[in-house]
């Protein structure tokens, strides 16, 4: 089974079927996603471990009120939602067997592929994401992968480690991932304040990206408002079209329907017409601004309560483990960028992680307790 787990985890997160879909060709592409759900139901066969329940609350709730509100935009729901059950249920069996060191490994595979497109790959517009696709979604790997690092006990491992996906996620050109970059940083102080180092790579990063980014097919836009960082200033850049913006055209649908949503896909995002003649309408860019859009204020409350549940508990046990603090914050911070929770499963498998370890601590720490007690 352990073959089998490392073919699954390397499906998922290397997100080899989309980046087959859109590099190869569709059937490449169906068939590595079909094949990685055929292979989590035969490993859950295996190994049987309980279902993540909160998740599988959320996506029966967030599914089941948007479809019944608004079903216009049904195409592939059925699909979505049967991979989405698939996953928090029997998904949870290959996440329960994953160590913090293969996470940690397969991260950096990707960042790897980040790094490798930064540098031989050219007129792609400046901003790399490797297998990630999107630039922004590869950040997000990058400041996860940078938030692993620190579980890991070999010195000269973490550091490099550290280096890769600080280079990665900077080439990335995310202004999410430039933001909690220096957050963990930050809370990383906490841990040691020999991390105090880590700041002074990022300094020296972004030095090396403003003096040689004319020789590179760097993002000249995103380079030169990360570059007025080291002036401690905030580029004008780096403000516009910001988030915020945004997430102001929804509001006000938002107030228009506020208990149960404007119905499935509806804050999604979508694309008219084809070819020359196509056009799109943004999507809501914001997880938490999703699930009330689309089913309402009640599956909101509940997804604030379980994913604000996972940094809480990560507050609650940072001295026993550190790590949980740095990954639910991170994870969080992220989904107020992006409305791809439900259908992406790097995200859902860093979830149900973290689910499984809060999990562990609390059974770790009611133990104790019982024994003090008796």
């Amino acid at each position: 089974m352990t073959y089998l787990k490392i073919v699954i985890l390397t499906l998922l997160f290397c997100n080899l079927p989309s980046f087959s879909l859109v590099h190869l060709d569709a059937t490449t592409g169906a068939f590595l996603s079909y094949g990685t759900f055929f292979l989590i139901i035969i490993y859950f066969l295996h190994k049987k471990e309980m279902p993540i329940v909160p998740l599988v609350i959320l996506g029966l709730s967030y599914f089941l009120i948007s479809i019944l509100i608004d079903s216009q935009n049904s195409d592939g729901f059925v699909a979505t939602f049967v991979k989405y059950l698939i996953f928090v249920t029997m998904g949870a069996s290959v996440i329960k067997d994953v160590t913090k060191n293969e996470i940690f490994t397969l991260l950096l595979i990707g960042a790897l592929s980040i790094i490798y497109e930064s540098i031989f790959v050219i007129d792609i517009g400046g901003r790399y994401s490797g297998f990630y696709l999107n630039p922004n979604f590869a950040g997000c790997i990058c400041i996860l992968g940078y938030c692993f690092s620190f579980s890991i006990s070999d010195k000269k491992i973490k550091i490099i480690g550290q280096i890769l996906f600080s280079y990665a996620g900077f080439v990335t050109f995310s202004r999410t991932f430039l933001l909690l970059w220096v957050l963990v940083n930050i809370l990383s102080l906490s841990i040691s304040y020999k991390n105090s180092y880590k700041i002074i790579l990022g300094i020296v990063l972004i030095s090396f990206f403003v003096s040689f980014g004319n020789k590179f097919d760097f993002n000249t836009k995103r380079l030169e408002a990360f570059a007025t960082i080291l002036d401690g200033k905030i580029s004008q850049d780096l403000a516009e079209n910001s988030r915020t913006l945004t997430w102001a055209k929804y509001y006000d649908r938002i107030l228009d329907h506020p208990f149960f949503g404007n119905g499935y896909l509806s804050f999604s995002g979508k694309t008219y017409g084809e070819d020359d003649k196509a056009y799109g309408i943004e999507g809501v860019h914001n997880t938490p601004l999703l699930i009330i859009g689309e089913a309402g204020i009640f599956v909101f409350l509940y997804f604030l309560w379980l994913y604000g549940g996972f940094v809480l508990s990560g507050i609650h046990y940072f001295k026993q483990d550190f790590l949980l603090l740095l990954v639910s914050f991170s994870l969080f911070i992220y989904m107020l960028t992006t409305h791809n929770f439900f259908n992406n499963y790097i995200l859902l498998s860093i979830s149900i992680w973290l689910f499984q370890q809060i999990e562990i601590k609390k059974t770790e720490e009611y133990t104790c307790l019982e024994t003090l007690l008796h």
